[in-house]
């Protein structure tokens, strides 16, 4: 039976206006994985701090296993600018760490002064780390800097990013090998590479994880239980976030038949009620309070739902033109020679490594930026929307009101209706009482949601944004991400939500050095595309070594006729995919067990096909650029 390892009794948290947890209890027993999920603002970040002991307590008790070893990731690592990259990752006194620490010390000593007793102290630390294996710590460091994207361990702290200092924080937490990881939002600021590490990694994990994450893919993968919070309780679901969809769909179910009853009770009793008087003196009482019971009563919550839908403009014929631009920083150089000529209804995801370009590329196409060279030309009727991935500097003292009212009073939905400020904010999740909050009192997740409804409400036809997932809670992504299905215009969007850009996109840029690879389908499609590859390289014998002259560079006539085939191919296919599924799901009800048959076989033939013309449009695709 696996040990619990920590106890909670009776735990109560509440802030003004608004409660985190009443009364609960519940264990953390060895070897789980609990993926924490909730609406932002339900205080899910609270609750890791407190079991932590970061956080106090209103009442109840929390109990940890003696000799118990946890390490905590914070969404805003905690850092000493003047440390440096290993005096961070090494901060515990595990005594390995702390020689380490004594290691480095003495060889930076040793660079700035050579004398002799620095050379024999630095010897003798050489040999008590051999003495106690503390090389093989220091390899594990390497190996994880390296995947996140560090080769410098004296690198000052006050000279990474915010992106950088976060990761450094993650190599921390993982170095200790605690007994219990704690993680708040831990694939914030990671590319999508890091993530399947990332991922894989904590599969194999041996110890206890507790997590908050708004990545549906990494929640799935990696849980094996969820904390649910809702409304000041705490529910847990045994299985992955899969198993708690289908969870979740059979309560609904189940509250919608107790709905269905009750209404029907409901009905019976008020007919009773406007009956003459002489029945009214059978049991009057009783029948009244019943009455009054299932009119108080409901089976389904009345969780308000964030509605977003905004008037916008159409696009004219030129929408945004793209042509040969470069940029370069010093001797970096992140984009060359890059062409596009955006359609109507494009939705693009743009995927790379960090630091590669990709706000970079927002940032010139929006005009924040200037290009070296090349040519932007926005269509006249192109309005943009641009969602950045830092949140405004919201005013110090400024209300969540006053904060969209600076904006406009006023804002026209897409059905015409002009909606208040105050009543769009209560769409936005933000009833009467928060709307008078200082904005400095939200949480992150709640700022993100603010500065949504902002980069939104202006009806624009071309919206941008710059990982938008981070910090949105999963049912404001769901959401949003129904609202861009529906938008008539362009979407372009940089992230490394995986589920997110499978879900909104089906066209991708893909950094790739300087270059930028464009890529027809969504980010598993390419992921597909990118595994066929590896295989056959890895299966491919190595015969480039004979060769006496270097293969031609670009396309030849016959390879530019057969790209131009694989393109008509590949969206014929689409609308042969998207026909079959809009006839499932109107016939479903009258096609008989031989013509699913039919049409799942035909759906098979064309998966298999999309993937090899991909494969194919994708390596010309690439060479031609080289």
């Amino acid at each position: 039976m696996a040990k619990n390892l920590i106890s909670v009794d009776e735990l109560s948290k509440e802030f003004p206006g608004k409660i985190i947890c009443r009364q609960e209890s519940f264990g953390i027993f060895e070897g789980e994985k609990i993926g924490l999920i909730g609406v932002n603002g339900c205080g899910k970040t609270t609750l890791l701090k407190m079991l932590c002991g970061l956080e106090p307590i209103d009442a109840g008790k929390i109990t940890f296993r003696k000799n118990l070893s946890l390490r905590y990731l914070p969404q805003i690592p905690e850092i000493n600018p003047e440390m440096n990259v290993y005096e961070h990752i090494y901060f515990s006194n595990i005594p390995e760490f702390v020689l380490i620490r004594k290691y480095y010390n003495s060889l930076r000593k040793l660079e700035h002064n050579p004398n002799t007793e620095n050379q024999k102290m630095h010897e003798e630390l050489v040999q008590e780390m051999d003495a106690k294996k503390a090389w093989e710590v220091e390899l594990r460091a390497k190996s994880y800097l390296t995947k996140l994207g560090f080769t410098d361990l004296t690198k000052k702290v006050r000279l990474l990013s915010g992106g950088q200092k976060r990761r450094v924080d993650l190599a921390r937490v993982l170095m200790d090998q605690p007994d219990i990881l704690i993680l708040d939002e831990p694939t914030n600021h990671l590319d999508i590479d890091t993530i399947e590490w990332f991922q894989n990694y904590l599969t194999e994990y041996k110890g206890t994880l507790v997590f908050v994450t708004h990545d549906r893919y990494f929640l799935d993968a990696v849980s094996n239980r969820i904390l649910e919070m809702n409304n000041g309780k705490i529910n847990f679901y045994a299985g992955n976030y899969s198993f708690y969809i289908s969870k979740k769909e059979l309560e609904i179910t189940d509250q919608q038949r107790k709905e269905t009853r009750r209404l029907a009770q409901l009905q019976k009793e008020l007919k009773w009620l406007h009956r003459g008087a002489r029945a009214r003196t059978s049991k009057p009482k009783n029948h009244l309070d019943r009455v009054k019971e299932l009119l108080d009563k409901s089976y389904l919550t009345n969780d308000n739902e964030l509605d977003i839908s905004f008037q916008s403009k159409r696009l004219g014929k030129s929408i945004l033109d793209i042509k040969a631009i470069s940029k370069s920083y010093d001797e970096n150089k992140l984009i060359e020679n890059f062409s596009y000529n955006f359609q109507k209804m494009d939705r693009i995801g743009i995927i790379g490594a960090n630091g590669c370009g990709k706000t970079t590329l927002l940032r010139m196409l929006t005009g924040e930026e200037e290009i070296d060279s090349g040519k932007i030309k926005v269509g006249m009727n192109t309005h943009f929307s641009y969602f950045k991935q830092n949140v405004d500097e919201f005013g110090k003292d400024q209300t969540v009101l006053d904060y969209i009212r600076e904006n406009a009073d006023n804002i026209r939905t897409a059905d015409g209706t002009l909606h208040s400020a105050s009543e769009m904010l209560n769409r936005f999740l933000f009833d009467g009482k928060m709307q008078q909050n200082r904005i400095r009192s939200l949480s992150g997740g709640e700022k993100k949601r603010l500065y949504l409804l902002k980069s939104l409400m202006f009806g624009s036809n071309f919206i941008i944004l710059d990982e938008p997932t981070n910090d949105l809670d999963i049912k404001t992504l769901e959401i949003l991400e129904d609202y861009l299905d529906a938008f008539k215009g362009c979407v372009l969007l940089v992230s490394h939500d995986r589920y997110f850009l499978d879900r909104v996109v089906d066209y991708l840029f893909i950094f790739e050095g300087e270059k930028i690879i464009k890529f027809p389908g969504n980010y598993s499609d390419y992921l597909l595309v990118k595994r066929y590859q590896e295989e056959v390289a890895r299966e491919k014998p190595n015969t480039t070594k004979n060769r006496s002259k270097e293969a031609p560079k670009g396309l030849s006539y016959n390879e530019k006729r057969e790209l131009q085939e694989l393109e008509m191919n590949i969206v014929k296919l689409e609308k042969r995919q998207q026909e079959i599924e809009q006839l499932l799901e109107e016939k479903a009800a009258v096609l008989g067990q031989e013509d699913f048959r039919r049409i799942s076989k035909e759906l098979e033939d064309l998966n298999l096909k999309y993937a090899q013309y991909s494969e194919r449009w994708f390596a010309l695709e690439e060479k031609n650029f080289e």
